[in-house]
Parts: C-alpha cells; sequence; structure tokens
C-alpha cells in the first residue's frame, strides 16, 4: 500500500544553488550617526590639503576609503559596471554588477550606522568630476535638519534627493526598486589643485 501511495506521488527536488533570494534589507534610520557633508579644500600644491583631512575630518575610529581621480577615470570606475564572471564550477560566464569604491562605500555606510565613514577624492579636478559622479551628483543636496521622506525619517547630512539606480539599490538595499541616498554618517571630501593647467574646469554647480 506504502509503495502505490509513493508511486502516485509527484516529487521535485529544488536545487537551492539554483535560486537567487534577494534580502531587503532595512536599517532605522534615527539611530544612524548624522552630519554628514560635502567640504572641497583646494589651494596650491603643498598648502596641506591631504593633511588638513587627515587631521582635521578624520579620527581614529573614522572609516576611510581614498581614491584618486584622473583624465580616464569614469563613471563606470566610480559607480560599478557590468562585467563577465566565470563561475568556478561549471565554467559558465555570467555578467554581473560589479560596484565600484562610490557604491561599496555607500553600501558599508548604510549597513553600519553607527559609524562615521569618509570618502576622499584626491584631485577632484583632474579628472571630468560631473561626468564621473553622472547621476549621482544629485546625491550631494544634503538634509540640513531631520525630514520624513515617504513614511521614513531621514536625519541631517542625509541626500535630500533619492535617485533611481538599480544597480546601486541592489547592492546596497538588496532592492533595486528603493531610491538610493547617501547615509548621513557618510561625508565626501575632495581636494583641488588650483595652480596647474592641466585640469578640468568646475561649474559653479559641482
Amino acid at each position: 500500500v506504502i509503495g502505490e501511495i509513493l508511486s502516485k506521488l509527484e516529487i521535485s527536488i529544488l536545487d537551492l544553488d539554483e535560486v537567487e533570494i534577494e534580502t531587503k534589507i532595512c536599517i532605522d534610520e534615527e539611530a544612524r550617526v548624522a552630519g554628514g557633508t560635502n567640504i572641497l579644500l583646494y589651494g596650491v600644491p603643498g598648502s596641506g590639503k591631504s593633511w588638513t583631512i587627515e587631521h582635521e575630518y578624520c579620527t581614529s575610529d573614522t572609516r576611510v576609503e581614498r581614491l584618486v581621480f584622473h583624465p580616464d577615470y569614469t563613471n563606470a570606475d566610480f559607480i560599478g559596471q557590468i562585467l563577465p564572471v566565470v563561475d568556478p564550477v561549471d565554467k559558465m560566464v555570467t555578467y554581473e554588477f560589479t560596484p565600484g569604491p562610490f557604491t561599496n562605500i555607500v553600501r558599508d555606510a548604510y549597513l553600519n550606522p553607527q559609524f562615521k565613514y569618509v570618502l576622499i577624492i584626491e584631485e577632484v579636478n583632474r579628472g571630468n568630476a560631473p561626468a564621473i559622479f553622472g547621476d549621482v551628483f544629485q546625491l550631494l543636496d544634503r538634509l540640513v535638519e531631520k525630514k520624513t521622506i515617504e513614511g521614513v525619517t531621514y536625519l541631517p547630512g542625509t541626500s535630500e534627493y533619492g535617485i533611481t539606480n538599480p544597480n546601486i539599490a541592489k547592492a546596497v538595499y538588496g532592492d533595486e526598486t528603493q531610491k538610493v541616498r547617501i547615509p548621513s554618517n557618510l561625508s565626501i571630501l575632495g581636494t583641488m589643485n588650483t595652480s596647474d593647467q592641466n585640469v578640468f574646469t568646475l561649474d559653479t554647480a559641482f
């Protein structure tokens, strides 16, 4: 009797390696460190721009990411890009979004609200900064006071306006439909050389 019952059952085996599980990450924004800002230090070479950042804006517990703009630096290098990835088991090639330094530090800052993060960009005007930032430029407008947007209360220092970028959103929040914002515990500090002729000019808005 048991054999007859088992023969009538359809048994399917689920291979968990082939199932992509999306997990949306939610953080209490009101528990986040506030005060994130954007600061651009400019001057002639050797005037102490990098030293000032290191000693006046960074503390021992600050998480720091440093990068340098140059003429060949692109938005794909800064934000991330879709690259081929070879599976080590079946050797199949897939194309996945590989986060750049900006996306990585936004994700780290979002997931660790109790720490201060600083993204240092050396020689901002040695690359085409508006092109490198692209739509992320919109995120540089920061809230100056606490504000509730779509049911979420954001602290001062958070991006006032969110942007739609599925690749960044999926890497940071685990949800590609969520609006991307720079968290209030992440500051962006830049240095700019004012005496070199081989640099790009920055527009007034930037």
